[in-house]
């Protein structure tokens, strides 16, 4: 009885003909294809409808399906209830819930503010090759972010995650460390030739970067 009253609400909702289709996908679909649905939804603008989508999934410990609709629920003010689908993702070790979380609570937004925690968080995605992770962490350790004192700033760790956002390509720590190549520092040897190479890198990306962004204009 309860697969016919899905049934009859599925003919409803796409008419008689997509009725066998649609009950097809109510019955079966799984949390990827909930998220792909979900995901489609709000690549289209329907916040709302991705919403719903995603709760059903992102409850049965989806983790794709609760770091999207963490995203969509950060957007929309509901800090609290964003935390809580970051952290369950991070519980099952998915990079983007860990960086989601370390965001939170490196802003404060849903949780009280911790620099500590954030920077546990960023790590832990960092380590899985998280790029925007990687790029947060040397940051930090460029400019003293994420409670890093200039003591904790001098540590192999702060070369590390320079060089790991510099492969990225992440243009300031590109110029970072050719400035500790000029100048001997980071623990590094003077290399000038080394600086001028990464400088090069920095430039070519940033020319790129103004190139697309004079196409865009005249589009």
């Amino acid at each position: 009885m309860a697969e016919l009253k899905s049934y009859l609400r599925c003919v409803a909702a796409c008419g008689i003909a997509a009725g066998l289709a649609a009950f097809a996908a109510c019955a079966f679909a799984g949390p990827q294809e909930d998220y792909a649905a979900g995901a489609k939804a709000y690549r289209a603008g329907d916040v709302s409808g991705a919403m719903a989508l995603l709760r059903k999934p992102a409850d049965a410990g989806h983790a794709p399906s609760q770091v999207l609709l963490a995203d969509i629920l950060d957007k929309a003010g509901f800090d609290e209830e964003a935390v809580a689908y970051y952290r369950k993702a991070a519980g099952k070790g998915s990079a983007d819930g860990e960086f989601g979380l370390g965001a939170m609570y490196a802003s404060g937004e849903g949780v009280k503010r911790d620099l500590a925690e954030a920077r546990k968080w960023f790590t832990r995605a960092a380590e899985k090759g998280h790029s925007q992770a990687v790029n947060v962490l040397a940051q930090a350790y460029m400019r003293g972010e994420l409670g890093l004192d200039e003591r904790g700033r001098e540590g192999p760790a702060a070369l590390a995650w320079i060089r790991r956002a510099a492969d990225n390509g992440y243009v300031p720590a590109l110029q970072y460390l050719a400035r500790a190549y000029r100048a001997g520092e980071l623990g590094l040897a003077v290399d000038v030739k080394q600086a001028e190479a990464l400088e090069a890198r920095a430039g070519a990306i940033l020319g790129t970067a103004a190139e697309r962004g004079k196409k865009g204009k005249k589009r």
